[in-house]
């Protein structure tokens, strides 16, 4: 492997948290632990953090556009990784 996918492994995973807490602090206004308990509270998590995945999407699409494949893997394998993080907090 080269450093490329371990890069594109590093963005992939924390792109969906700084999107989320962008949306909670700027957009929603609100106070980032305190959503963060509520969405605990209500048992919202996986969805939370399925719908914070949208924009490893847009990154993946975006390493492809500009040749980059080894960080678009990694992405790819962020995007995997937390998808497997979504099942087990589903069935516990």
């Amino acid at each position: 492997m080269n450093n490329q996918f371990y890069i594109g492994f590093f963005v992939g995973l924390i792109a969906p948290i700084i999107a989320f807490a962008v949306y909670i602090l700027f957009i929603l206004d609100a106070d980032l632990f305190l959503q963060i308990d509520k969405i605990i509270e209500n048992n919202i998590l996986p969805h939370t953090i399925s719908l914070s995945l949208l924009i490893n999407l847009l990154i993946f699409f975006m390493k492809l556009k500009t040749n980059r494949d080894a960080a678009a893997k990694g992405v790819l394998g962020a995007t995997i990784l937390y998808g497997f993080l979504i099942i087990v907090l589903k069935f516990i």
